[in-house]
Formats: structure tokens, C-alpha cells, sequence
């Protein structure tokens, strides 16, 4: 750096002085010079280095001293395009701000591939480390960077996202369809409070249809299915496909995954009254911390945690399943086994809901027993089951067969 304390920087007639400056708080030293703009404004400049100052001193009076010479000197092609956007611009005090407003925030926009990187990583950074779903935000906002190489977010239409995200979700169901055009509006939601993205109310991801649910995008299980699954599961996770099949719990709500920054358990042997057949879930369990529910312990639920070894005298404590079974890669495994490809997520659950509302015929209750709202629930579970396929599924009762690897010790008889 220059041991100078002064210098002076000149360019057609106009000058500033460049001079050492001590942040008044921190101590930081650094470069500063001042100048004024055509409209009389003051504006102070701070660099970390002498060399840094000068060139940015040079350009801002480069930007005052020019003057009709300079248009002049231009060449035809940039006169041409500059009558263009004279004459496209009606001489209107809001059309002028609008133009220049537009071309300030193009210059100010973001590389796409930069700006994802920018915003992966304070996503990552808010929730401590990169979550399963931070890891599908990433493929999703990391394949759409590649096809707009070397493009600002500003240069991106409505159009060309539209058309991207039309092929992306092909062979996708509406579901995920929805859930990238949710991660597309939040990453430019996010570019736009950068300032990178333009100032335009509606972004471009915005603009994006959304796709629309029917009752049927929620894999329900036929009883079949369901018995498949129990003469199949592990011990270990008996008590979390009752759970969820008889009870409606969320996988998370049961057994939750892993997590470095938070302590969300799943529901405990003491939180199930076998006495007046009741689960007491606790806001500690219920998803995001919501209000605490009561779920009836119904025969089928009762009888299968029986089956899968949970003490019903109510002397038991802790955890009822103690590890996840996506984790411990169950799910994987009854996936391939019985679907013949991945296992169907929160099928239980959804399976759930709807027998139940096909027994009750009472969305308000079954919202109730499950954490969800009455809409919610009218918009996925309002499936066209009959009282007689309701009455099925929570007749299926133990004994059970035994899991294909289970002990031999275990009486193998029909289901119910």
C-alpha cells in the first residue's frame, strides 16, 4: 500500500483528494475521499486500499465530466440504440424512473449460479447443517443454474423458467411439481430482498402456475397392502406402522430422523392410556410444535402395539420406537419388497385419514385426530372409500405373520 497520507485524482478540470481515514468504532483504517454528484448530493467513499480509491475515484469523475463531446464520440450503433430508447420513452417523469430503474437493478443483478450458491448457503447456515430437504433444494436451484449458464436473474423470463420447470417436472407427479415451484418462489423472494433480482412485485417464479392437488396425488393403501407390510416389517418398526396406520401419526411424530441443531423426540410408551384407550400427543411431539391432540386408541391400534411388545400396564417409559426407519433403510427395503421401487411416504398416514373419514363420515374429527384443518383434509382425504372398506381396514387385527426374517419361535397364522 502507498505510505502517501494525501493524493489527488484529476480528470478533465475536476479533482478529489484521497485521504487516510480511522473508523471512529473499530479502529479499521482505510482510504476516503468525498465528491459531489450533478445534483449536489455529498457522497463518502471508503476503499481498504489506496489503489482501490483512485479507480473508483476516477470513475466517479469520469461519470460527472461527461459531457455532449462525449456523445458525439460515441459510435453509430450505441447512438442508434440510445434514439431507440429516447424514442421508446414517452417524455414522462415515471417512464424515464422506470427505465433507469430497470437498467440500475440489471446491472445491480446476480449471477444465477452465484446468487444459488449465495442463497444455499445462508439456508444451510440458518438451519445448522444441510437437511434432507436443503439437499433436494439443492438439485433442484443447482439443475435449474445450469441451464441458464452465464445469465443474470434479471435476464431470466417468465417464460424461460416456465419452460425449464415444464420440462423438469415431466414425469413428475403434481405434488413435486408444486414443491419446486415453492423453492424457485422462495430463492427469488430471497434474490429480490438482496437486490438482485429486480424490483418487479410479481417475480418470475411467481408467475408460474400452481399445480393443483386432486384427491388421488396421496397414495392410499388397500388392506392388502397394509397386511403385506405387517407380515413384513422388522420387530423393531412394528409399532411405528401401527402407529401410523392406525392412529394417523406423522413418521416424525413417531420416530424422528437425526438432527445436530434440534432435539425433537417422538412419542413416548407413557403417552398411550391403554386404560381409557387413548393417546395423549404432547405439542412436544406434534408436528412443529403445534397444540397437543388426543387420538382414540381403537381395537387395531391397541391389539397391534400389543403385537409389537409395547407394555400395556402402563408401567413402560420412553421411547416406543427408538430409531428411524428411513434412516436405518426398513423403508428402503419394504419398499423394494412389497411397492417394487421406493416406499410410498406417509402412505399410513394418508391411508389413515381416509379409511377414517370413510367410517366416521366426520372431516372435523378426523382433522381433529390428525393436527390438520378441515380444507386441508376435504382437499386429500375426501377419497371415495366406502363405511365397508373403512370397516376393513380397522378390523385387520393380530396375530400377525411372522417377518420374512423373524424368529421361527413366532406362531405363523392368518390375518385377520
Amino acid at each position: 500500500m502507498s505510505t502517501k497520507r494525501k493524493n489527488r485524482v484529476t480528470h478533465a478540470g475536476r479533482s478529489v483528494t484521497i485521504y487516510r481515514w480511522t473508523h471512529p468504532t473499530t479502529g479499521v483504517k482505510a482510504w476516503r475521499y468525498v465528491w459531489t454528484d450533478a445534483e449536489g448530493k455529498r457522497h463518502y467513499v471508503t476503499s481498504s486500499t489506496m489503489e482501490i480509491a483512485e479507480t473508483s475515484a476516477l470513475n466517479a469523475l469520469r461519470q460527472l465530466t461527461t459531457d455532449a463531446t462525449d456523445w458525439l464520440s460515441l459510435p453509430p450503433a450505441r447512438l442508434r440504440w440510445l434514439r431507440d430508447v429516447h424514442t421508446a420513452t414517452p417524455a414522462h417523469d415515471d417512464d424515464q424512473r422506470a427505465v433507469l430503474e430497470f437498467l440500475r437493478n440489471r446491472s445491480k443483478s446476480g449471477d444465477v449460479a452465484a446468487a444459488v450458491a449465495s442463497y444455499l448457503e445462508f439456508k444451510i447456515t440458518e438451519a445448522g447443517q444441510e437437511t434432507p430437504h436443503l439437499r433436494t433444494v439443492r438439485l433442484c436451484l443447482e439443475g435449474m443454474a445450469t441451464s441458464f449458464p452465464g445469465s443474470n436473474l434479471t435476464d431470466i423470463h417468465a417464460a424461460d423458467l416456465a419452460a425449464w420447470w415444464k420440462t423438469r417436472g415431466k414425469d413428475l407427479s403434481a405434488k413435486r411439481r408444486k414443491d419446486i415451484r415453492g423453492t424457485l418462489v422462495s430463492f427469488w423472494k430471497w434474490a429480490q430482498r438482496q437486490g438482485i433480482a429486480g424490483t418487479d412485485p410479481v417475480t418470475v417464479a411467481e408467475r408460474l402456475p400452481t399445480p393443483k392437488l386432486g384427491n388421488h396425488d396421496r397414495q392410499i393403501l388397500t388392506p392388502d397392502e397394509l397386511r403385506e407390510i405387517l407380515r413384513n416389517v422388522s420387530k423393531e418398526w412394528r409399532a411405528w406402522v401401527i402407529l401410523g396406520a392406525f392412529a394417523g401419526l406423522r413418521p416424525e411424530e413417531i420416530a424422528p430422523k437425526k438432527h445436530k441443531i434440534h432435539t425433537k423426540r417422538g412419542i413416548h410408551c407413557n403417552e398411550i392410556d391403554f386404560q381409557f384407550n387413548v393417546i395423549r400427543l404432547p405439542a412436544a411431539v406434534a408436528k412443529g410444535g403445534s397444540r397437543p391432540r388426543n387420538i382414540p386408541l381403537n381395537a387395531a391400534c391397541r391389539a397391534g402395539l400389543e403385537w409389537a411388545g409395547i407394555p400395556t400396564d402402563g408401567t413402560a417409559s420412553g421411547k416406543i420406537v427408538l430409531r428411524n426407519p428411513s434412516e436405518a433403510q426398513e423403508l428402503a427395503r419394504l419398499g423394494k419388497l412389497i411397492f417394487g421401487g421406493p416406499w410410498p411416504q406417509d402412505a399410513l398416514r394418508h391411508s389413515y385419514g381416509s379409511y377414517r373419514n370413510a367410517q366416521l363420515r366426520n372431516l372435523p374429527q378426523v382433522a381433529e385426530e390428525m393436527g390438520n384443518s378441515v380444507a386441508m383434509l376435504n382437499r386429500h382425504y375426501h377419497n371415495p372409500r366406502t363405511e365397508q372398506e373403512g370397516a376393513e381396514w380397522f378390523s385387520i387385527l393380530p396375530p400377525y405373520l411372522p417377518a420374512i426374517c423373524g424368529s421361527s419361535a413366532e406362531p405363523e397364522a392368518q390375518l385377520a
